[in-house]
């Protein structure tokens, strides 16, 4: 990880209980000073916020909020915000869980029970590093896999070596940003058909069995998602 420069930005974090909520955006501005938080009670507020109050570099988003149940929060948010990240926070982060998370189109996941300390590293690592941020339920060891050291982790067009082409490097980037077929197909031009024939040769020529694994596997790699300010506009 780059520990010599700190995420700047601005966060949405979305939690329906007050104290949570609150703490979360002390506890935030403790470790990472830099970025502004703004916060919102519901899923309502969190579309309202994302219509009227400019870009978000991140969405925070709690599981359980009180007008939307399990995942279809997150899935609101990807298909109607597809260009802002989104990071599960939630107290449920059994394997399932965050693989599901994953599934949906969450470019990393934090639990509730973790240390300060993580939620300092996860924000980093999605901000600055642009990398995928999984929980110990799912990254065990693994997530030390050595990467580039110092230089925030290893980039996709690494995979060139591989076999893949510069277009199948380009989908794999969107897909990791949670972008589902259409809507890369959409920025690219092309159908939904040759955008899935670059998602299978990529998927096999990592040795991933779907799009979930995949994640885990560039997580698990050190492999850097690339930004979505550079690689689109909504």
């Amino acid at each position: 990880m780059n520990t010599a420069t700190h995420p700047h930005g601005s966060v949405l974090l979305a939690d329906d209980h007050g104290l949570v909520r609150h703490g979360l955006q002390l506890l935030i501005a403790e470790v990472l000073p830099q970025l502004r938080v703004q916060l919102a009670g519901s899923l309502a507020e969190t579309v309202q916020s994302l219509q009227t109050a400019g870009r978000f570099d991140l969405v925070l988003l709690d599981l359980t909020l009180s007008d939307v149940h399990g995942l279809a929060g997150l899935h609101r948010l990807r298909e109607e915000f597809p260009y802002v990240p989104v990071v599960i926070l939630s107290a449920q982060d059994d394997r399932d869980t965050v693989l599901a998370a994953l599934d949906g189109g969450a470019m990393g996941f934090i639990s509730k029970a973790a240390a300060p300390a993580e939620l300092k590293d996860a924000l980093t690592r999605v901000l600055i590093d642009h990398r995928i941020h999984l929980p110990q339920s799912v990254s065990g060891g693994l997530a030390a896999v050595p990467s580039m050291e110092g230089s925030g982790g290893r980039e996709l067009a690494e995979l060139a070596a591989l076999g893949l082409t510069e277009r199948q490097i380009e989908v794999l980037g969107y897909v990791v940003q949670g972008l589902r077929n259409k809507e890369i197909a959409r920025l690219l031009d092309r159908s939904e058909v040759v955008v899935k024939k670059h998602v299978t040769a990529t998927l096999q020529a990592l040795g991933a069995p779907n799009r979930t694994k995949l994640l885990v596997l560039l997580s698990q790699r050190g492999y850097r998602v690339p930004s979505m300010r550079a690689s689109a506009a909504p």
